[in-house]
């Protein structure tokens, strides 16, 4: 991969980290508004499941996507399906306990957690993934960014001042 293309990949990682704080804002303005965290979570994925809906029927239209055989869905792990209700552990975990410790907070024991099953994943080269062997340079940065995590968290205080109103940017007052 050249490095422009890889630049672009990192990129495309930040962006994508980035909104997951959008998405637990989103998901704590949602479940005050909504009351009850299971129609919360479902109202999130039912948004998701049009969302993505329309991109798939979109990408039919304007490219050749290729479409899965028979023999690929039988080939495919019985597991592989259930990423997106793992996910949905994420959203629980949003819409429950990050009003109580804050976004940073909360996204920084999210990475931390899925830093830790990630070396193992790479190392043992599960589901897929190529071996990537934990190696002293990795377990160096893995104890760092826990102590980070640390720091951000013993930070994160135990009073709970009052919320904002949700805005968004570019509302005005009406």
């Amino acid at each position: 991969m050249s490095a422009v293309a890889l630049g672009l990949v990192f990129l495309f990682i930040l962006a994508a980290g980035g909104l997951r704080s959008v998405e637990v804002g989103c998901q704590n303005t949602q479940k005050i508004h909504l009351k009850n965290l299971w129609l919360c979570a479902v109202v999130s994925y039912a948004v998701a499941l049009l969302g993505f809906s329309i991109f798939l029927a979109v990408s039919a239209v304007v490219s050749d996507s290729a479409w899965p055989t028979l023999a690929d869905l039988r080939q495919m792990p019985w597991w592989a399906p259930f990423g997106g209700l793992i996910g949905g552990v994420a959203v629980v975990g949003m819409i429950t306990v990050a009003r109580y410790v804050g976004v940073a907070t909360f996204n920084a024991v999210v990475i931390v957690s899925e830093m830790l099953v990630a070396l193992i994943m790479d190392d043992l080269g599960l589901m897929g993934f190529a071996v990537r062997e934990i190696t002293p340079p990795r377990l160096v940065a893995a104890v760092l960014i826990t102590v980070a995590v640390y720091l951000m968290a013993s930070d994160s205080g135990e009073s709970q001042p009052e919320p904002r109103p949700a805005v968004l940017v570019g509302e005005g007052s009406r």
